[in-house]
């Protein structure tokens, strides 16, 4: 894939240092960066999953198989049932 881009003059300076301080092509250090910011994001997703997953968070509710589809009459006959003082 070929990429354009456009880089104001504080992101230019800061690729012509990484550039300077490693002797590596422009293509390397996009390359490196995208390699990065991508093993961050599965990090940090793995954190998510296993935060909801350790503390039990996940699937712990029991429901009517319907609740999607009758959630508003189960909804309201709950509520009625509670409050309905009659």
């Amino acid at each position: 894939m070929r990429i354009n881009a456009r880089l104001d003059d504080e992101y230019a300076d800061k690729l012509a240092y990484i550039q300077q301080q490693t002797n590596q092509a422009v293509t390397d250090v996009i390359k490196s960066a995208l390699e990065l910011y991508y093993q961050q994001l599965q990090q940090q997703q793995k954190n998510s999953f296993s935060m909801l997953t350790e503390t039990g968070f996940i699937g712990c509710g029991e429901a009517d198989p319907n609740l999607s589809v009758n959630y508003k009459s189960i909804l309201r006959d709950g509520l009625k049932a509670k409050y309905d003082y009659r």
